[in-house]
């Protein structure tokens, strides 16, 4: 083949060439193009995410002040008996789980059974008496005194009766109330006197940690207050308690006022004796940033708060601080007045439509901001 042969043949070629890069170019963008509009479509399709908000306020809050206190039981008792009597049943041992009205021993009742049996021959007889003399006063036969005289004896043979009833009841013991047996002091065989101890027990499904607290603080607790207890033994573990009981006596060299906090121990992991640290709201006021505990969001160790701005979402990271009943102290780039959102927060992101379905705004709550 010649030279303009091939100068043909190569021209053809670059046209073919540059034909299937255009194409190649206008299929693409067309492609581009359909996706751009089917991804438009798409999230115009996307319905908004319901949200609840709340405001973030501005209030004054006392700092808190942690101090050292000591597990006890709730209750504890020595379980004795009340009469006097040989032990034929004791179901129980020791770190049983009782609950209240359960038997923990039995004693014997046979000699309190021939008793009564007497006593109540005797009250049958003395109610015949009774009867027999009513018909003879009402014949004029005997006098209103002589008939009181028979009515006295029935009713003392009728307390009798029950006197001797219950003894009897009195031979079975039983738990005062739901708890764990510490200590058995008695056993099948052995004779107890009025007054023996049978068995040692706790409430555990209940603690209460004994607090000392100093003066200085005492005027600014109440019954009812909330306090975290948190116990170094069980891993730093954290509970929240209240206020029971304020003893308004200080010690004699500490100067300080006992504080009872009672604390939920069904799982009984909480054992008395332990050391705690229980955290009290009552150190100076600080003015604070807060909002509802649940505008928080914990994400892979870090705490954000999701702000509802012009119907999108917007995240911010914060930092917790003090906690005041249902509110927390929020540290970071925000403001007073902003709405959080508090439900629905769940798996939002950034930048995403949302629709406010509610508000929750602590001051509707209960809580009042600072003016």
């Amino acid at each position: 083949m010649d030279n303009s042969g091939l100068k043909t043949l190569y021209s053809h070629n670059k046209k073919r060439y540059y034909l299937f890069l255009c194409t190649g170019i206008l299929i693409f963008h067309t492609i581009g193009l359909f996706f751009i509009c089917a991804t438009s479509l798409a999230q115009d399709q996307i319905p908004k995410a319901p949200v609840v908000v709340s405001r973030i306020i501005q209030m004054d809050v006392r700092q808190p002040v942690k101090m050292v206190g000591t597990v006890f039981p709730l209750r504890e008792s020595i379980v004795a008996s009340e009469i006097e009597g040989l032990v034929i049943e004791f179901p129980v041992k020791r770190g049983d789980y009782v609950k209240n009205g359960q038997v923990l021993a039995t004693l014997r009742t046979t000699s309190l059974e021939i008793q009564l049996k007497g006593a109540k021959a005797d009250e049958h007889l003395a109610l015949i008496e009774y009867e027999r003399a009513r018909e003879l006063y009402e014949g004029d036969a005997i006098s209103n005194s002589e008939v009181d005289e028979f009515e006295t004896k029935l009713i003392a043979q009728g307390a009798k009766v029950e006197g001797i009833e219950d003894d009897i009841g009195k031979c079975t013991i039983t738990a005062p109330f739901d708890g764990r047996i510490t200590e058995e002091n008695t056993e099948v065989g052995q004779w107890l006197k009025k007054g023996d101890s049978v068995i040692s027990m706790l409430q555990s499904n209940y603690v209460k940690v004994r607090v000392p607290v100093p003066e200085k603080y005492i005027q600014s607790l109440n019954v009812g207050d909330e306090s975290k207890v948190s116990f170094s033994a069980l891993g730093g573990m954290t509970r929240t308690g209240n206020i029971v009981h304020i003893v308004p006596q200080a010690g004699a060299r500490a100067r300080t006022f006992p504080v009872y906090v009672k604390i939920d121990n069904k799982d009984e992991v909480i054992k008395s004796g332990m050391f705690a640290e229980a955290t009290f709201e009552t150190g100076s006021l600080l003015s604070a940033k807060m909002i509802l505990k649940d505008g928080i969001v914990r994400r892979g160790g870090m705490e954000f708060i999701y702000l509802a701005v012009d119907g999108k979402v917007a995240e911010v990271p914060v930092q917790t601080g003090i906690a005041h009943n249902d509110l927390i102290q929020i540290i970071g780039d925000v403001e007073p007045g902003v709405d959080v959102i508090v439900r629905g927060n769940e798996r939002l992101r950034s930048g995403q439509d949302i629709q406010v379905t509610g508000r929750m705004d602590p001051d509707e709550i209960g809580e009042k901001p600072r003016n």
